[in-house]
């Protein structure tokens, strides 16, 4: 048997399995990701691509002769109740979290229970009197379910995504929407075709979210000094204010409660900061206790309007930050003299809190 199903593999197969061999020789031994949740997801929908190739492999065998309707049936079901778990492998990819997700199996474990029904009904699907596939009338159950999982693996995109340039974003947006096509591949041709596209989706999401971690700051998860440099070049036309954000008290924090309590008050920042990121407000931590804010096509409300919703978190953490922030007026005004003036009006706030400070401690 192991001889025929070597020679039954097609080469529709090679690319899935070298995919496979590449992705767990990758992955083996080294966590590269800054989420282990994220990695250990990545290993599930390893394994479940792994069993539809087998089960393409074992269900090729039996369609050779009619003798193996039982195994037929049986590598059948089993491919039916493996997609959706593929594809849901892939969803966990895009959702790492660490909030109990479940319920997200239920879809998958009701329709391996539907499909199961085909050896006894033919509700599903079942084989005619000349051995070939017949269709039951709730034989495309599985691609809805399917579907589902990848509409919200879009939803996860966008919602997750939203603070990230748009072309990083559009690739993960064309992995779910290619995975989408090769489903309907499946459905019409027959073959494994979405196991090639969800594990090019995982090779490519990983790459991305490798660039992530290299773009960001790891302390604060904001994107960092050579990212605000490259996008003040690459959104030099469209910046139309910039703020410059310094925390007060920084040094007295450290000195007196320890390093890792200044470090915790750099990631509330960081979190207050994110909390008012889009496609438009992008923030980075450009140093120490520096940040920045770039505004893309914003006009002085929604800059006032960022700017106190993120004066409140932080006043909200009991911590203090001086701010400074400026408007672009002329089309054609330099990125760095905003950027110049900018923190020239955060350092003018951030003296006359000190001088108020200093007088308080006085009396």
């Amino acid at each position: 048997m192991m001889t025929e199903l070597i020679n039954l593999a097609r080469p529709e197969h090679y690319l899935p399995l070298m995919l496979i061999l590449i992705l767990v020789c990758f992955f083996s031994g080294r966590n590269l990701l800054s989420e282990r949740v994220r990695q250990g997801n990545f290993w599930v929908t390893i394994l479940v691509c792994a069993l539809l190739v087998a089960q393409d492999l074992v269900e090729n065998y039996a369609q050779l002769d009619p003798s193996r309707r039982t195994l037929r049936m049986i590598s059948s079901i089993t491919g039916y109740a493996l997609r959706p778990a593929a594809v849901l492998g892939f969803l966990l990819v895009i959702w790492p979290t660490r909030m109990k997700r479940w319920f997200l199996w239920i879809p998958v474990l009701l329709n391996a229970l539907l499909y199961c029904t085909a050896l006894f009904a033919p509700w599903t699907f079942s084989f005619n009197d000349d051995y070939s596939f017949r269709r039951g009338p709730l034989g495309w159950v599985v691609v809805v379910v399917c579907v589902a999982y990848l509409i919200l693996i879009l939803f996860i995109i966008h919602i997750r995504f939203k603070d990230r340039r748009a072309g990083d974003t559009l690739v993960i947006y064309l992995c779910a929407l290619g995975c989408m096509a090769m489903m309907a591949v499946d459905v019409y041709y027959g073959g494994i075709a979405i196991v090639s596209a969800i594990l090019v989706s995982c090779m490519t999401l990983y790459l991305f979210l490798r660039g992530q971690d290299t773009d960001h700051d790891p302390l604060t998860r904001l994107w960092n000094r050579l990212v605000f440099y490259e996008d003040c070049r690459r959104q030099k036309h469209t910046v139309t204010a910039i703020a410059s954000i310094d925390m007060n008290g920084l040094k007295r924090t450290n000195d007196e409660l320890g390093h890792e309590a200044g470090d915790r008050a750099l990631k509330m920042i960081g979190r207050a900061l994110r909390s008012i990121m889009s496609r438009k407000i992008l923030a980075y931590r450009i140093g120490g206790d520096e940040f920045t804010i770039l505004f893309l096509h914003c006009n002085e409300e929604e800059v006032q309007q960022a700017l106190t919703m993120f004066q409140n978190e932080i006043w909200r953490v009991g911590l203090s930050v001086a701010i400074g922030y400026i408007l672009r007026t002329e089309a054609n005004e330099p990125v760095e003299e905003l950027f110049r003036l900018s923190d020239k009006r955060m350092y003018e706030d951030k003296r006359m809190y000190y001088q108020l400070h200093d007088r308080r401690r006085s009396r």
